[in-house]
């Protein structure tokens, strides 16, 4: 590195370290050429040039303070432990540490700089200067501090604490990652690695790994979603969930979802849960308080909770068969092409009927209550009822369809097969199914 004779072994598969190791001996090099480069293994002779690289060469392994003057420092051991003690290097400072595959302990102070090591197990403590940190193949042990960290762990099993800065976590092996009080930004681009967040946010990029877990802390979590992950979400969290996804998502804060196809979500708290639904994608939805859920184009959600759904696309099924209390379903305008399937479980459930070709299944629940409306239906509706004499407690109710539109409606019923229609006043056809007759009784409207 600019002194004949001295290599820094630099392990292949530590992708980050390898580059800001070849940056390193770049620097080296060029500052050799140019003559301004001053090497020293006893610390003496710093400084004797304007705006020089110095660097000190570790010999050995044993500990060392940083020398004063320095701004490199190297050591090419492949074996034994090395302490290095930069915590009382001047916060005006900029230090680059550059150390083979032999592993170290760096302890930093208020400079600013980089931790490169090439291998081994190594233990960096950050103070309150803002870092650069890239490892190897070992297991690495990285604690944040009060400054800004940016941390490229190696292929091993690492453990990394996060401090107070906003710190940014760039995970290749498996990990344990721990945020704290700061802002956190994690990217796994392996499997396997498990994030708990603090108190500060926390952001993770889950989309180049699978199988990692993410326990949300007290401050807000944001996380694009990998491949049969989990997530254990405690307060405000967002989450978007790739298709293929697979995640399974558990909250009690207020939590919004984007579905990808396979997620799992359950609301467990008191917070609201928002859920969107995939392109195509089949999801899994079950909320302990109310939950709003929007489908989208050929989405397949199953449902247990209370709440409102909102099938705003074509070719939906909503499935609220296991659901016990009763929820608010709306068939909004999904177009004469598509077709939307909506059932309801054993609660009471209130069910909206829009445009388009569409199933309403009240399910076991006494007293559900299916709308129909004119600016709903916008004249182009087609509208199954699979169950409605299932419960003497169902009703249909009619609106703007114009005055007297129960009798109306009921005077152009006929039966098939078992099966009776009627047709209201802007031609939508409503079939109930296994319902030889109908009793008015059974439908309000506007007299």
């Amino acid at each position: 590195m600019g002194a004949s004779g001295h290599i820094i072994p630099v392990t292949v598969n530590g992708s980050a370290a390898l580059s800001l190791a070849s940056s390193y001996a770049a620097t080296v090099n060029e500052a050799a050429t140019s003559g301004q480069f001053y090497a020293t293994t006893t610390g003496q002779g710093m400084g004797v040039a304007s705006t020089p690289v110095r660097e000190f060469q570790a010999d050995g392994s044993g500990f060392y303070a940083y020398p004063s003057g320095a701004n490199y420092f190297t050591a090419s051991g492949t074996a034994g432990k090395l302490v290095i003690d930069a915590s009382s290097v001047s916060g005006a400072s900029s230090i680059n540490t550059l150390i083979g595959t032999g592993g170290a302990t760096f302890l930093a102070g208020s400079s600013t700089g980089t931790f490169i090591a090439g291998g081994g197990d190594n233990l960096f403590q950050g103070g309150s200067g803002a870092y650069s940190v890239a490892t190897s193949d070992g297991n690495d042990t990285i604690l944040g501090g009060s400054g800004n960290l940016l941390v490229q762990a190696g292929t091993g099993s690492n453990l990394i604490s996060l401090g107070a800065g906003n710190d940014t976590v760039i995970s290749t092996g498996t990990d344990h990652i721990y945020a704290a009080n700061g802002a956190a930004t994690v990217s796994l681009q392996s499997a396997g690695s498990t994030i708990y967040g603090g108190s500060g946010s926390l952001l993770v990029d889950d989309t180049a790994g699978s199988g990692s877990t993410v326990m949300g802390g007290s401050g807000a979590t944001t996380i694009y979603g990998g491949t049969s992950s989990t997530y254990e979400l405690t307060n405000n969290a967002t989450v978007f969930a790739g298709t293929g996804s697979n995640d399974t998502i558990s909250a009690s804060g207020n939590t919004l979802v984007f579905g990808g196809s396979g997620t799992n979500v359950m609301g467990m708290g008191t917070g609201a849960l928002t859920f969107i639904g995939g392109t195509d994608a089949a999801a899994t939805v079950t909320s302990g308080t109310a939950a709003t859920i929007f489908g989208a184009n050929g989405s397949n959600i199953t449902y247990s909770g209370s709440g409102v759904f909102v099938a705003s696309g074509t070719n939906e099924t909503l499935n609220g068969g296991s659901s016990s209390v009763g929820f608010e379903a709306f068939g909004v305008h999904a177009g004469n092409s598509g077709s939307v399937s909506i059932a309801g479980g054993t609660g009471a459930d209130t069910l909206v009927a829009g445009a388009g070709n569409e199933t309403y299944t009240g399910g076991s629940g006494a007293g559900n209550l299916f709308i129909l409306a004119e600016n709903g239906t916008l004249s182009s509706a087609n509208i199954t009822i699979s169950d409605f004499g299932s419960s003497s407690g169902n009703l249909v109710e009619l609106f703007g369809y114009g005055s007297n539109e129960v009798s109306k409606a009921l005077a152009t019923a006929t039966t098939s097969g078992g099966n009776t229609s009627i047709t209201l006043g802007d031609g939508s056809k409503v079939t109930f199914l296994n319902v030889a007759s109908l009793d008015p009784s059974k439908f309000v409207g506007d007299a």
